[in-house]
């Protein structure tokens, strides 16, 4: 009987590239396993192509003899790149289930949840930080003139490179200067979620600004209140950026005084053909109930956050096509769902997705399906909207900046 191979890691990035002039995949990890990006070519990059679940060592050792015309591979030199890849965190075997297992473990028992991009995607020293943050309002020297007198309720921001989406960060973050929550309710993108809807954490938020306390009573009942669609740990909230991009920003306007409900939004595609809603997944349904009615009884001093991103096209995230071969009709769908958005109309948010099956890769679609859930029926206002194109991976993500009032 021929050995199994185990399957490829489903959470792992895999992006198209050329290093040195030669083709290959840079192999990313958000759970954090691999600590350093990996760059794969040659035999283990044709190899990663036929390690699907289904092909034992035999298979695989004749496919890369076809590969190769005919020159011979020996099922130990198949073993032996396995092992490589496997060494690496790269398959989803007992090794690494093991080591993921005893990262979620020793998770869990944290109390703070610290700032993972401080010192990678901006400055780690405090007075930099703010001096950074200064940078991005330097044009901007308030809310736009027709939102001076309005009172917010909810912001949808990028969660992109700070530097890539500094204009429409910006825009965002003027829209609330005027307010003074107690309390954020922060939803972002689960870039690293499969196997569940929601993703919360009771742990405190610090970063190079400060600790922020998170509502811990309120995380615990929203966490009854979803059962099987919350994931039961929170490893998920430790490299993911949709959330912690905002808390900054956030910090720099308010202090840290404000207390949080951080969740993310794992994905709904399984789902977008039986549903027509987040409140129509069982579970999802009963979270977002609770969320609502809370946000309602504390309408005057909540404001909610949603760090999403729109289309994100390309090779780097699976077309065949460059970007700017798609970008007109990328543009078109996002003016679709913005359209939908700033409406408050989130059948027609969802109708929309399902009806392109997702072909532009809308990171953000279920977290802003949730968040429309939440403030059901508030409309909202365009503020920005851009498109950033990597040269680099012929690729390009697009986001924007909305901005609800309450009613």
């Amino acid at each position: 009987m021929e050995e199994s191979v185990p399957k490829l890691r489903k959470d792992l990035e895999l992006i198209p590239t050329y290093y040195k002039g030669e083709r290959g995949a840079l192999v990313r990890d958000p759970l954090g396993l691999i600590k350093e990006p990996i760059f794969l070519k040659g035999e283990l990059l044709g190899l990663m192509g036929l390690i699907d679940g289904k092909r034992n060592i035999r298979d695989i050792q004749i496919e890369l003899m076809r590969q190769k015309s005919g020159t011979f591979i020996s099922s130990d030199e198949v073993k032996s790149l396995l092992s490589e890849l496997d060494s690496v965190f790269i398959l989803d075997s007992e090794n690494y289930r093991q080591q993921k297992d005893r990262m979620i473990s020793e998770y869990s028992l944290l109390g703070i949840r610290e700032a993972y991009h401080a010192g990678r995607s901006y400055p780690q020293a405090s007075e930099e930080l703010r001096a950074y943050l200064d940078s991005f309002f330097h044009h901007e020297e308030g809310p736009d003139e027709e939102l001076k007198e309005k009172k917010i309720i909810a912001l949808i921001s990028p969660h992109i490179d700070l530097e890539a989406g500094k204009r429409i960060y910006a825009k965002a973050y003027n829209s609330i200067k005027n307010i003074a929550p107690k309390r954020i309710v922060l939803l972002g993108t689960g870039h690293n979620m499969h196997e569940f809807f929601l993703a919360l954490t009771e742990k405190d938020f610090e970063t190079p600004l400060g600790r922020v306390m998170t509502d811990k009573d309120f995380v615990r009942e929203l966490k009854s209140a979803g059962n099987g669609a919350v994931s039961p740990y929170d490893i998920a909230h430790r490299s993911e950026h949709s959330l912690e991009f905002q808390l900054i920003f956030l910090q720099h306007i308010f202090g840290s005084g404000f207390s949080l409900i951080p969740f993310l939004c794992g994905s709904f595609h399984k789902v977008l053909d039986k549903v027509l809603r987040p409140s129509d997944i069982p579970g999802v349904d009963s979270f977002l109930k609770v969320l609502s009615d809370f946000v309602k009884e504390h309408v005057s001093d909540t404001l909610l956050v949603a760090g999403v991103d729109f289309s994100h096209i390309g090779p780097k995230f699976g077309h065949s096509e460059r970007a700017s071969s798609l970008l007109l009709e990328t543009k078109n769908h996002d003016r679709v769902l913005i359209d939908a958005i700033c409406r408050g109309k989130i059948e027609d948010f969802w109708t929309e997705t399902r009806e392109v099956k997702d072909r532009y890769n809308v990171c953000g679609f279920s977290a802003i399906a949730c968040l429309l859930e939440i403030i059901k029926g508030t409309p909202g206002q365009l503020l920005a909207y851009d498109v950033w194109q990597e040269e680099m991976t012929q690729s390009a993500v697009s986001f924007a900046a909305i901005a609800f009032e309450r009613k």
